[in-house]
């Protein structure tokens, strides 16, 4: 169950523990500073700050500004910020005086509504008092565990700094855990995306799952040799698919220094919607198109324009790679039943077997165990 985040405080409440003078009073805004650490605070997106900016102009500054008594702001810089872009005179402000101003202004950011959940348990994660929790707690536990005679190195460490973070930044666990991949990641690109609410913890983590898919591929080099026949599959960069297998970018599909002969033959699976950039990438490769294969399918799928019901095997030679023999010339439709996600037709290998018998040929973006006279690349392949 996702946590509630936690309620707006009200104007007169304080995180517990901080020392407050109590007095409020008028200031000029002009006579204020923002703090040297206020940066590290989240700001608001720039479609808040202009609903924000227009709900001061009409109604005014209804809460004070946290001050220290040098005019400093620890709490409500977007309101001072109004106040100057608007011209106030003055604005109401509370003078406090906390122990920590930075831990202050933390604290008191964590109670705006404008922060996601993800923006709270980064603030959370960023604290020193969250390190100091987390390391006890590991030390805490290692200790216990020496007593009781287990290994500690090869045991996780899981749950209760984890709770203690979400409870503190009224977030998930899911959300903290998250938050805690995207920070040891080191990102900071992205980092600075989620705390500035262009983007959510789970889609920057996403993000980064995406990337270490891609790492992967490009892991694995390119079988040595020179094919005839190249069969490929790529792994177009669709949103439908990233949770199946790993994505490339299309620049990086038509990147590869594909090992094929001097004269030689390509059949490659397009998506239709993605057919112009499946026709760049055969250029890109040194091919030039010839004709195309039609898979049809037993049921129609999803699709924006037309339900799909096909898909197509682009065909394409470079140098001087021959037509197939009259004979070896197959039916130009497939038909085929669905498998598995992104799953092609068995036969396809029969029908390429057929059209370039005497062919060396070599699988792209292959999946599962190499078909016997085939050599197999991809980060999917099995042995």
């Amino acid at each position: 169950m996702t946590a509630k985040p936690p309620a707006r405080r009200e104007p007169d409440a304080l995180p517990d523990g901080d020392l407050v003078d109590g007095r409020t009073e008028s200031r000029s805004p002009k006579d204020l500073r923002g703090h040297r650490e206020a940066a590290r605070i989240p700001s608001m997106t720039v479609a808040d700050w202009e609903a924000f900016q227009a709900d001061v102009a009409e109604n005014g500054i209804q809460w004070p500004l946290d001050i220290t008594e040098a005019g400093v702001v620890l709490d409500s810089r977007h309101r001072h910020r109004a106040a100057l872009a608007l011209g106030l005179p003055e604005v109401p402000v509370r003078v406090v005086a906390p122990d920590d101003e930075v831990e202050f202004m933390f604290r008191s950011a964590l109670f705006r509504r404008h922060l996601s959940a993800g923006q709270r348990a980064l603030m959370v994660l960023d604290r020193a008092d969250c390190r100091a929790a987390l390391a006890g707690g590991t030390n805490r536990k290692q200790a216990n565990l020496r007593r009781s005679g287990l290994d500690v190195a090869v045991l996780p460490h899981r749950g209760r700094s984890r709770a203690y973070i979400a409870d503190m930044a009224g977030a998930g666990q899911r959300t903290v855990q998250d938050a805690k991949r995207l920070q040891a990641h080191g990102d900071e690109a992205l980092l600075e995306r989620v705390r500035a609410g262009e983007l959510s913890v789970d889609k920057a983590v996403r993000e980064i799952k995406r990337r270490e898919r891609y790492a992967d591929i490009h892991a694995t080099p390119l079988p040595k040799g020179l094919f005839d026949l190249i069969y490929a599959d790529p792994a177009w960069p669709l949103a439908s698919a990233e949770q199946h297998y790993p994505l490339m970018p299309i620049p990086g599909i038509a990147a590869l220094a594909i090992p094929a002969a001097d004269n030689a033959a390509l059949f490659m699976w397009a998506v239709t919607s993605l057919l112009p950039e499946a026709l760049r990438v055969i250029e890109a490769w040194g091919f030039t198109y010839k004709s195309a294969f039609v898979w049809v399918k037993p049921s129609i799928g999803p699709g924006n324009y037309v339900r799909n019901r096909h898909e197509l095997l682009l065909i394409a030679t470079r140098g001087n790679y021959p037509t197939p023999q009259p004979k070896h010339r197959p039916d130009s439709v497939i038909e085929a039943p669905r498998g598995r996600h992104s799953e092609k037709p068995k036969v396809v290998y029969e029908l390429m077997e057929q059209m370039y018998p005497t062919a060396t040929r070599l699988e792209l973006f292959a999946r599962g165990k190499p078909r016997p006279g085939w050599t197999a690349w991809g980060n999917q392949v099995t042995t």
